[in-house]
């Protein structure tokens, strides 16, 4: 289908005009109808042109059959606020769910789905997987479940006409999003679901595909089974055993069923023939069984975000977030980005704070955002507007500020572009996955209720195989990727990060690679790895160890990289390395003198202007000089006049400060 609006590496092609992707949300069934205008103009005084919202399943279908889209409660009525966007000239971003959290009774739906036991994600021990979420408890639903899909569609069914008539160009609506945070519902810790009956079935299917004769896969476990539907699902990691392939597959399941779960949903939205672009969110991983780049190859996925609720000043999050998403997504999205927060947080930051995690997200390459929330609701609080559509002035005027200069400066149409990438080794976060005997996860809910004080440490085997494992205890981390991070930051160097599922054709964007080796790496990503070091002017730099097998202990043949992909064993001393392998660092246009501030150049292609980011990420005024050649016509953003500098500029930073420098192209000279 011809679609009428579509993702650039800016932000939307609306018609035939490309937009800023700024957002924010507002939930119209969350408040009384006549309020909608008033916050809507609230959206709009602040400068937004695009408003989200969540349609939840739970209001418009409480009982299997009969719909209420504002004929009982006219808070429901999905279409009047749709035509009252359109007339106040709002594009609007719609996220159906049927999963939509956004600290709803049961995520969103309904109770009479989630009473229905073969709906039901299961326990290995074959019970209902209970999420004991603070305001009611719920059986949560199985990802492989038919009759959970039969249902989606149905409710579907009824909401498309609605959507239908209000896509652009017709009405307002340019993006959908394809359910909401596929993550098993934050149990993605491998041994806590999904044990159902359809599930089984599901990893079979897997299973069937990889191996496609039972043969093969008996070679690999070790078993005799006389067919894929007689392979048991492991429960958890049996401590002492070496054949670890089982555990692989069953941790890769985990991935599959959720990919296969957005299959299954982006064929519903299909179904209903809607103009438009699809995205998904990611909750926060940038490891299994989450992968964002995986996720965009995915028929009729047009970009995986992620989101992000930072404290304040918690810089290293948004920072690995953020370039993961550059170095791996098509456009680095953030589809929730705090603004206010919920009810049990026990925390709201003021406009500084949010501010800061901005403008410092943006500094790193995001590149589109939705801001959750932009009016007050039950259950959130903190935001620009009240639910009746009232200002809280600081935070409503910083908001404002931000969007006027965002807008007018076109900050979405700079690129940051670093020449470096770091790729994590995804299987490494598996290998820690599998290896986990019980999880606690099971025993908590994420960040809404808190978690038990059993030691982590009886969760993990006191027998480990005998293969090289990370000792981070996150499976998301790595130590060596870590040092190396420190040791770029420390450079001043900019640098992306993806992991090791990315393709050659991401590899080849990037000049020098840093990616993390154990002693055991599959045969096709260390090929890739050889291949990207074989092409002129490429560097491939591994630690701390070359492979020497594959995961099931497989020599590796015939692809020696030995020579011409460099080994780093300790990125302490980058530097040094650099010089003795004779690998030359990026130079940078500006240095800066202070190791502390951080600098980010993100440059316009058809102007050559540049937007500088300086960050002072600590608690302690800096003051720092700005190196560059020449001269350079310098305008502290959102001032109006620029001066001219010559070979440097100082700058006093206060703490927790951003400042934005435009460098018109006019000023610039490389004589």
């Amino acid at each position: 289908m011809k679609k009428n609006v579509i993702f650039t590496e800016n932000g939307l092609k609306i018609g035939k005009k490309e937009y800023p992707l700024y957002s924010g949300s507002v939930h119209y069934w969350r408040m009384e109808p006549e309020h909608w205008s008033r916050v809507l103009d609230g959206v709009k005084n602040m400068g937004f042109s695009i408003v989200e919202t969540y349609i939840p399943w739970r209001i418009h279908e409480p009982v299997r059959g009969e719909f209420d889209f504002g004929e009982k409660n006219p808070r429901n009525d999905l279409e009047k606020f749709l035509y009252l966007c359109e007339e106040k000239g709002l594009y609007v971003i719609v996220r159906p769910g049927p999963h939509i959290n956004a600290e709803m009774t049961l995520f969103g739906y309904p109770d009479w789905l989630l009473e229905r036991e073969e709906i039901q994600a299961k326990s290995p021990e074959g019970t209902p997987v209970v999420y004991p979420y603070v305001t009611k408890q719920f059986p949560v639903p199985s990802y492989a479940s038919p009759e959970f899909y039969e249902e989606t569609r149905h409710y579907f069914g009824a909401l498309g006409p609605i959507l239908r008539r209000h896509c652009y160009p017709d009405g307002g609506i340019v993006l959908i999003q394809a359910d909401n945070e596929t993550c098993n519902f934050f149990r993605d810790h491998p041994y806590v679901l999904d044990y159902s009956a359809a599930s089984a079935e599901l990893f079979h299917q897997m299973l069937e595909e990889k191996y496609e004769q039972i043969q093969r896969l008996n070679q690999a476990y070790g078993t005799s089974y006389e067919n894929f539907s007689q392979v048991v699902l492991p429960s958890c990691y049996q401590e002492g055993e070496e054949r670890l392939e089982p555990y692989f597959d069953w941790t890769e399941y985990k991935e599959y069923q959720i990919r296969d779960s957005l299959k299954r949903m982006l064929t519903i939205l299909e179904e209903l023939k809607l103009p438009i672009p699809v995205f998904h969110n990611c909750a926060y991983q940038e490891y299994t069984p989450i992968s964002v780049y995986l996720d965009e190859q995915l028929p009729g996925l047009d970009v995986a975000g992620m989101d992000a609720y930072p404290d304040p000043g918690d810089t290293s999050m948004l920072k690995e977030r953020i370039r993961y998403l550059s170095g791996s997504s098509r456009l680095p999205f953030v589809p929730e980005f705090g603004s206010g927060s919920w009810f049990d947080r026990g925390l709201l930051l003021s406009p500084g704070e949010e501010l800061f995690g901005y403008l410092y997200a943006f500094a790193n390459g995001m590149k589109a955002v939705n801001f959750y929330m932009l009016a007050d609701r039950n259950r959130w609080t903190g935001c620009p507007l009240r639910n009746d559509g009232s200002m809280r002035p600081a935070w409503f005027f910083m908001f404002r500020s931000l969007m006027n200069m965002l807008k007018k400066e076109e900050i979405y149409r700079f690129q940051r572009k670093p020449s470096i990438l770091i790729v994590k080794n995804y299987d490494m976060g598996r290998l820690k996955a599998l290896l986990s005997l019980r999880d606690r996860n099971t025993f908590s809910s994420n960040c809404f209720i808190k978690g038990t004080d059993i030691p982590e440490k009886l969760f993990h085997p006191e027998k480990m195989p005998d293969k090289m494992v990370d000792t981070h205890a996150h499976y998301g981390k790595e130590n060596w990727i870590l040092k190396v991070m420190d040791a770029l930051d420390a450079c001043h160097q900019e640098y992306d990060i993806t992991d090791s599922l990315a393709d050659l054709s991401v590899l080849k964007k990037y000049d020098l690679i840093f990616a993390s080796s154990y002693d055991w790496m599959q045969p096709e990503v260390w090929k890739k790895y050889v291949n990207f070091a074989a092409l002129p002017g490429k560097n491939m730099v591994v630690g701390p160890v070359y492979p020497i097998s594959d995961r099931a202990g497989n020599p590796l043949k015939n692809m020696d990289g030995e020579g011409r992909i460099r080994l780093l064993k300790d990125p302490g001393d980058l530097r040094k390395f650099c010089e003795k392998e004779k690998i030359v660092l990026p130079e940078r246009e500006y240095e800066c003198s202070d190791p502390v501030v951080e600098l980010a150049v993100h440059e316009r292609q058809d102007t050559g202007d540049q937007i500088l980011f300086l960050v002072n990420p600590s608690e302690q005024e800096r003051t720092a000089d700005i190196f560059f050649s020449g001269h350079r016509k310098i305008r502290a953003l959102p001032e109006e006049t620029g001066m001219l500098f010559e070979k440097q500029r100082c700058v006093r930073m206060q703490p927790w400060e951003i400042i934005l420098w435009k460098i018109e192209q006019e000023g610039k000279d490389y004589a």
